[in-house]
Parts: structure tokens; C-alpha cells; sequence
């Protein structure tokens, strides 16, 4: 009871703390701009040890749990006096898709500002070797992605997409040029997609089914893009990150995958973490690499503890490239963009130990067929399969 007693002090101790500590350091960012860094990161370690002590509090209510998302396994045992059958509860684990952004480090929409589209074919590259490495860390976690790539990248590096699907990873599109979607019309957005999609196909030999949109880019006033998607055969999108942020905040779209309106295609939206009526940032990329590791994994947790639900991350493979050349940037922008890439592939290799992943092709499979099958006939759905079937391949 004394034990229980302090667990609930500290527990409270701790929710005052974060109160009382994140107000004081955003009214330091008034005074001092850039202290509202440590005033998130402060907030994240913070909450991180919040819930842990909750989700030590409430071990009992999680074997609950764990044994209705379980399977009772019977076992025949046979003692000196007779038999008797017992059984366990076997927990298993909810795979969870972890997704690539392939670019270079100057493609990034922070890089616009030193680089232009025109310079792209004279920067010097860190493409092969970063993306080399990635894959090497995905290897050795025994782990397979889905990887987003430019259509930039396909028609400069061909052999590098073949790679990547000859080492078990799914491809998926990127856009053409990481060009912003709501800086474009419908056209052009056509345009840039179309052209995306042919060169990563010639690159790699086979179909393509997926896309992402540079910096989480459709926006609300950017629907039509998914019906341009829909019409070029694409058969999921995952370009929602639902979060507050001033370049591409989608913070009122469903956390879960869904259709967009009467259509086939579904939507699989960048992993938050709901508390308190707020989406917090936990699906990678800038995320996992700035914000504390604790933090990001107990939200991630969360996720299948609480919700049941498989999640999405993401990362890029300049992410942890410690020898990219540096760009002329403002300081927040040096942050964003080189900040934790030295220790971001160690934290990669936690996230593959602590979780289990696959391709998106693989967790939502079936969803992504499910609505397609209702549309249209047999002998249509049959042929889709096998062609999802031929890109998981």
C-alpha cells in the first residue's frame, strides 16, 4: 500500500512538473527565441517518464489485454499419475510498416533555400552510400519497407532502385521533383506524378502501386490530388502526417487508415500519438532523430498497447549520413537538417528491435484490396491481385 502510495506521488509530482515547466519555457521563447526547442524537449522526456510510470501502474489492466489480442495455445502434458492439458496465452506482436523516403540530402524542401532544381546534377552525391547503409541496418534487424523514391533519383540511378527491390523492399512513389503539392495545380501535379511513376517502373521493372507526397504536402485545398492518384492507378496514398505544423499541418484527418470518400484508394496516415485531444508527433524522420528516443518509442507503444493498431514511420537515408556536406543555411534550418544524424542510425536499429515491421504492401494488403474487390468484378479483382502480388514480389 506505502509503495502504491509514492507511485501515485510521483506520478502526480511528475504531471504538475510538466504543467508548471512548459508555460515557463515558452515564456522564455518569448523573451529568447529558440529556447522553444528545450521547451518541447523538455515536455517529451517529461511526458516520456509520465506514461512510463502509468504503464507500470497498469500491468494487470495490459495482461488483460494482451490476452484478448492473444491466442491460447493448449498443451498435452503427461505426468507419472495420468494426463493433464494446460495452456498459455502467446502474445502477437502487431507488425507495424516502416516506409523510406528516398532522396539526397540537397532535395529537401529545408535545402531549397542553398539549392536549386538546376544544380541538382552537379551537387555532389551521398546517395549510394547512404542508402547502402539503410538498407544494411534494415537487414540486420531482419526487416523489409517500403521505399518512396523520387523520379529524379530512378532515372539517375537506375541500378540503385533495382537494388533496392532486388534486396525484398517494396517501391512506391515520391513525386518527380519534391516539389510541394499545394504549390501546384492539378496539372502539373499530373505531370509530375506521371513522369515519377514511369521512370521508378523502367528502373526497377515492375508496377507500382503507392505514394508519398514530398513533406507530407496534400493539404486541405488539395483533395483533387488524390483523385489524379486514383486516375493514375494508384492504389494507396500515405501523405497525411496528422499534426499541428505550419507547413504541412493535417491535424483534423483520422490517425487510422481510410478510404478517401467513395473511392478504392485508401489512405494510410504517419503515426501520432493521441493524448489528451492531441496528435503528437511520433512517426520518425525530424521526430526520432531531434526529439528524446524515449519518447518516440512510448509513444509508439502506446499505439499497439492501447489503440491495437499497427503504425507508420518513416525515415530518409541522409538521416544518417554524419559526412554530408554541410549547406548555407540559417541556424534552424542547419538544425533540421543536420541535427542527430550521427546517432540516428542506433536509434533506427532500436526502433527495428523494439518493434516489428514490414512494407506497407504487407501490413494493410488487405485493405488496400478489400474496397477494390467491392467495385468490381472477379475476374478484374483477380487480376489486381496478382499484380499486388507481382509488386510484394
Amino acid at each position: 500500500m506505502l509503495a502504491r502510495r509514492r507511485s501515485q506521488f510521483r506520478t502526480v509530482a511528475l504531471a504538475v512538473a510538466i504543467l508548471a515547466l512548459h508555460p515557463l519555457l515558452l515564456w522564455m521563447h518569448v523573451l529568447t527565441p529558440g529556447v522553444g526547442i528545450l521547451s518541447f524537449g523538455s515536455l517529451c522526456i517529461l511526458l516520456s517518464i509520465f506514461i512510463s510510470s502509468r504503464l507500470r501502474q497498469t500491468q494487470d489492466v495490459s495482461a488483460t489485454t494482451a490476452k484478448s489480442s492473444g491466442v491460447r495455445v493448449m498443451e498435452l502434458t503427461a505426468p507419472a499419475g495420468g494426463s493433464a492439458i494446460s495452456s498459455r496465452v502467446e502474445r502477437r506482436p502487431i507488425v507495424n510498416a516502416f516506409t523510406i523516403d528516398l532522396e539526397d540530402y540537397f532535395h529537401t524542401e529545408v535545402a531549397t533555400k542553398a539549392v536549386s532544381y538546376s544544380e541538382w546534377d552537379v551537387m555532389p552525391s551521398r546517395i549510394r552510400s547512404s542508402v547502402s547503409r539503410l538498407l544494411d541496418v534494415l537487414d540486420e534487424g531482419n526487416t523489409r519497407s517500403t521505399v518512396f523514391v523520387l523520379g529524379w533519383v530512378a532515372r539517375k540511378y537506375p541500378s540503385l532502385v533495382r537494388q533496392v527491390r532486388e534486396r525484398g523492399h517494396e517501391l512506391g512513389c515520391h513525386s518527380d521533383r519534391h516539389r510541394p503539392v499545394f504549390r501546384l495545380n492539378r496539372e502539373l501535379f499530373r505531370e509530375d506524378t506521371r513522369a515519377a511513376k514511369i521512370a521508378i517502373e523502367d528502373a526497377c521493372g515492375a508496377g507500382i502501386c503507392g505514394y508519398r507526397a514530398p513533406s507530407f504536402s496534400i493539404t486541405p485545398g488539395t483533395e483533387w490530388a488524390f483523385e489524379v492518384l486514383e486516375d493514375l492507378g494508384f492504389r494507396y496514398d500515405s501523405s497525411i502526417n496528422p499534426v499541428k505544423h505550419p507547413f504541412y499541418g493535417n491535424a483534423k484527418s483520422p490517425r487510422t487508415p481510410y478510404y478517401i470518400g467513395e473511392s478504392s484508394l485508401l489512405e494510410i496516415p504517419i503515426a501520432t500519438w493521441r493524448i489528451a485531444g492531441l496528435n503528437l508527433p511520433v512517426g520518425g524522420g525530424a521526430y526520432l532523430r531531434l526529439l528524446p528516443y524515449q519518447y518516440v518509442r512510448t509513444g509508439l507503444a502506446c499505439i499497439n498497447r492501447w489503440d491495437t493498431e499497427p503504425f507508420t514511420v518513416y525515415v530518409h537515408p541522409w538521416e544518417i549520413d554524419g559526412y554530408q556536406p554541410l549547406l548555407k543555411l540559417d541556424w534552424k534550418s542547419t538544425v533540421r537538417q543536420t541535427w542527430g544524424v550521427n546517432t540516428m542510425e542506433g536509434r533506427i536499429a532500436n526502433l527495428l528491435a523494439s518493434f516489428t515491421f514490414a512494407p506497407i504492401e504487407q501490413v494493410y494488403g488487405s485493405l488496400i484490396s478489400q474496397k477494390l474487390s467491392d467495385q468490381i468484378g472477379s475476374a478484374q479483382y483477380q487480376d489486381f491481385a496478382e499484380q499486388l502480388a507481382r509488386v510484394a514480389s
